[in-house]
């Protein structure tokens, strides 16, 4: 594993994976351009929904996205590449009492979205009910965001996910 600190100095811990652990080189290279404009149709789709949800302001999922990753990294335990809740935390709203709040600094310096465009940009989340901000500054996400995006967003970004998953895997896994 190696460890990398991002620009708001929060660590990540990633295993070095190598692309020939999970799939198999010479597959990739018969397939890569099908591969690739699967990828690209899914990034696309994502980008669309994300530009339709924030009314055509692209940086405020960015904002939102680092923001609530700060807030809740926590919370959760990282197992390889993937992450499980922490059994000591509680679930549901209960789980929102143990977030890392953060700031317009971080956020900024985590993004490299100007500390000016990110304050204006969480002021008008804090004005839609994403986003709580302290009376020193301090920025966590609310239950409303969480709700507002868990339920039709990400189950139809999830969908579009797993599918275009399938599909590669396909690409990479059958029999020729």
């Amino acid at each position: 594993m190696t460890h990398e600190t991002n620009a708001s100095g929060r660590g990540h811990d990633h295993e070095t994976i190598k692309p020939d652990t999970l799939f198999d080189p010479e597959r990739y290279e018969t397939h890569k351009s099908t591969i690739a404009v699967l990828m690209g149709r899914f990034m696309l789709r994502h980008l669309v929904l994300l530009y339709q949800e924030f009314e055509g302001d692209l940086l405020m999922p960015i904002i939102l996205g680092e923001i609530a990753h700060h807030n809740i990294h926590r919370i959760y335990e990282q197992e390889g590449y993937c992450l499980k809740p922490r059994s000591d935390i509680p679930t549901g709203d209960d789980r929102l009492k143990h977030q890392e709040s953060t700031n317009a600094f971080s956020i900024s310096e985590a993004t490299g979205i100007s500390r000016e465009t990110v304050r204006r940009k969480v002021d008008k989340m804090v004005d839609k009910g994403w986003l709580h901000k302290g009376s020193r500054g301090e920025i966590t996400i609310t239950a409303s965001a969480r709700d507002d995006f868990t339920t039709d967003f990400n189950q139809t970004v999830l969908t579009e996910l797993l599918l275009t998953s399938s599909c590669i895997t396909d690409l990479l896994c059958a029999e020729q």
